[in-house]
């Protein structure tokens, strides 16, 4: 099975972009998403709007481009909150833990989430959190 292909934007970050930028040309056209998340759709229950306001919070570099995997991920939260572990099939718990790791939301997947928003770092509300250099 082949590995699964890196997100432009971690190639960036970590500089294996900048390193072989001819390897990585067929990306150049690639869509990019500055537009916030926004607000749940109109057609979610109560519960379901709850849990994708949580996940909002949570995760401020999820973009406008997200809004489907975020409506599934809140749907599946909401689920498991209405009825616990040992109401929900394995199959879903294991979907909303996939789900979770795939927007950055899991501890191990977060550390590869580049906190970036916007393409300023005026727009980066981490920025004032970036790591000053010893010596």
């Amino acid at each position: 099975m082949a590995r699964p292909r890196k997100p432009t934007s971690l190639l960036a970050i970590n500089g294996t972009l900048a390193k072989n930028p001819g390897r990585y040309a067929d990306r150049a056209s690639e869509p990019v998403d500055d537009r916030a998340l926004g607000p749940p759709p109109d057609t979610m229950r109560p519960d379901q709007r709850a849990a994708w306001l949580e996940i909002e919070r949570l995760a401020p570099w999820l973009r406008f481009g997200d809004r489907i995997a975020v409506e599934v991920t809140a749907a599946l939260l909401a689920t498991f909150r209405v009825g616990g572990v040992g109401m929900m099939p394995p199959a879903m718990l294991t979907r909303l833990e996939t789900m979770l790791a795939r927007l950055g939301m899991t501890p191990a997947d977060r550390s590869r989430v580049a906190a970036g928003i916007g393409s300023s770092g005026a727009d980066n509300p981490f920025s004032a959190l970036k790591r000053k250099p010893i010596g």
